[in-house]
This record gives C-alpha cells, sequence and structure tokens, in this order.
C-alpha cells in the first residue's frame, strides 16, 4: 500500500487520473484549459515538482480504513488486487497519459466480469458520494472497459463504491463492518467526452513551457457541493444589496415627507425616525496640500511622509464581489 502512496506521486508527472476527473470534465465542457488547471498543467509537463500531500491526518486515516476494508471484503477471495496502475492505450496522448488507479479489482475470468471498487472514508452520504466523485467513477469505469475488451469478447464490468461512514468516529475505534456499504455505480457513457478533454490537454501542452503560481481559483473546479453554498451566500448577498437600496430609497422620500411636515422626529416602542438637517463641516485636505508639497519640494515631501507614516495592521478578511447580471 505505502508503495502505491508513493506510485501516486511519481506518476503525477507525465500523466492524469481519476482524481483528475473533475477538471477534465471542465475542460471537456469549455473546450480549452483553465487557468485554474494550469498548476497541474505545469506538474503533467515537469515545469514543477508535485507536492506530496499523501501524509495528512484525513489521508492516513483513510488509509487504514482503506486497508481495513480491502481485508475484510478479500478475506473469502485472495484473487482480489490492491490498487493495480492501468494505463489507457485508447486515451492516453504524446504528452500525457491517462492512467487509473482502482482501489480493489477482481477479474472473475470464469464468469467474464472485471469488478472494480473505489473506497472512500466519508461523512457523506453513499448518494452525496457518488456525485462527487462521478467523474472519477467514470474514468475509472471507463479505463475497466477497456481492460475487460483485451480480455476478449463477452467480458462485463461491475462498478462499486464502497463507502465507510465516518460520522462519530474515533481514531481509536476498531474497524466496525456496520459502518460499510458497498454500491453498485451505474454511470451514463456521456459524464462528459474523455477522448476530447485528453486531446485539449495534449494540444496545451504542446507549447506550455513556462509557469508562474496563480492563486484564482475557477469556481467551476469546486467541488460541487462546496460551489452551491457559494451560490446560496451570492444570492442572499444580493437580496440584502436590493433590500439595503429600497431602505435608502424609503429614507429619502421620507426625509422630503417629515420636512414638508416640519416633523423633526417620529417615535415607536423599539425605534424611531430622526430628521438630520444638512450640515458644513470643515476639515483639512492634507492630500491637496502634500500634493503641492511633492511638486514645488519633492525632497520635503519624501521626509514628511517617513517622519509622518503611520504603520496599521488590518486583518484579512474575504471580499466578496455580487456581478450586478
Amino acid at each position: 500500500m505505502e508503495n502505491y502512496k508513493e506510485e501516486i506521486v511519481s506518476t503525477r508527472k507525465g500523466h492524469l487520473g481519476g482524481s483528475d476527473g473533475q477538471m477534465l470534465a471542465q475542460i471537456a465542457s469549455l473546450g480549452y484549459v483553465p487557468k485554474s488547471a494550469y498548476k497541474r498543467m505545469a506538474i503533467v509537463k515537469g515545469l514543477i515538482e508535485p507536492q506530496d500531500h499523501l501524509n495528512t491526518n484525513a489521508i492516513q486515516i483513510g488509509n487504514r480504513i482503506e486497508n481495513e476494508i480491502y481485508d475484510f471484503i478479500s478475506q473469502n477471495n485472495k484473487a482480489f488486487q490492491s490498487n493495480p496502475l492501468w494505463e489507457s492505450k485508447k486515451y492516453s496522448k504524446k504528452n500525457c497519459k491517462l492512467i487509473c488507479h482502482p482501489d480493489f479489482v477482481l477479474e472473475d475470468h470464469e464468469n467474464k466480469v472485471l469488478y472494480c471498487y473505489e473506497c472512500k472514508a466519508t461523512k457523506q452520504s453513499v448518494e452525496d458520494c457518488k456525485k462527487t466523485y462521478k467523474t472519477q467513477l467514470f474514468i475509472e469505469k471507463t479505463l475497466a472497459q477497456e481492460r475487460a475488451v483485451s480480455f476478449g469478447s463477452g467480458w462485463r464490468v461491475k462498478m462499486f463504491l464502497v463507502v465507510y461512514d465516518t460520522n462519530d468516529f474515533d481514531l481509536d475505534m476498531e474497524f466496525d463492518p456496520n459502518r460499510l456499504s458497498i454500491n453498485e455505480v451505474r454511470l451514463h457513457s456521456n459524464v462528459f467526452n474523455i477522448n476530447f478533454a485528453m486531446g485539449v490537454v495534449d494540444e496545451f501542452l504542446e507549447t506550455f513551457d513556462v509557469y508562474s503560481e496563480n492563486e484564482v481559483i475557477d469556481a467551476a473546479m469546486l467541488p460541487e457541493q462546496v460551489g452551491e453554498k457559494f451560490t446560496q451566500v451570492a444570492q442572499i448577498l444580493r437580496e440584502i444589496k436590493e433590500r439595503e437600496q429600497k431602505v435608502e430609497d424609503f429614507k429619502a422620500k421620507l426625509y422630503d415627507y417629515l420636512n414638508e411636515k416640519g416633523i423633526m422626529k417620529v417615535k415607536f416602542d423599539d425605534f424611531s425616525f430622526t430628521v438630520v438637517q444638512p450640515t458644513t463641516s470643515v476639515s483639512w485636505d492634507w492630500k491637496k496640500y502634500l500634493g503641492e508639497i511633492e511638486e514645488q519640494h519633492p525632497r520635503k515631501a519624501k521626509k514628511l511622509k517617513e517622519n509622518y507614516k503611520k504603520i496599521t495592521n488590518k486583518k484579512g478578511y474575504v471580499n466578496i464581489r455580487i456581478n450586478d447580471k
């Protein structure tokens, strides 16, 4: 299993795999490689080194559970394989190969059935898990079908999603088969056009020779559930903006009405309206002053800026801009 995890990192160069399914689906939809995928493309092309994120606590938990599930599933059938590496001849291109590492595989030559299992330790429901990993499952099933064809005629592929429920999971808990569910997955053949996406990637990589970090993420690359939450928040903010405008319009009309009637204040039990008459304030226009100094005495202005500079530490935050459309 550890060798397999090391192999995942090594094959990130020159290859795309099941975990890149969502990105490939987006490329197939757009017809081009978005900037959000440039870093992954740079790794494929060998412009930057792949990063090993396989030793995080969550990954280690997942690996442990995956090993225990494999032992549980294969205890009565030693023909099961763990994490074989499949490389597609049909969809691999000059600049990038398509591969996958299905978690568990059983080749039933007697009944001509290739069983393929993808294992997820997650708090998600089975249905949500299917949606989240649909593109990965699609790639694995597609390569499984390619492999089945190589065995001869009459072979079938059966794809399964193995879900281990980690809700209220404790690291000290023993493996619990009651948390385990094995679900056959039936996918449409048109989840996305793999061959087209790989062709777009291949053409892009042909001339992709320079890469610099880009921190802008295309929302389409986010997990579906996260994207939906962002959209919901955006809708709430849009509604707030519309309501604030209505309040401002109301206040403007109320100001005119109260002035017309000579009313200065309206009191209610829990709030009040108070008319604030126009006023004039006088302040020092330091920007204008400094601008004149800079124009007439640039050295003096530079010294003033240095002597009277003020450093303020501000907290980081998320700025949300709602498009008018």
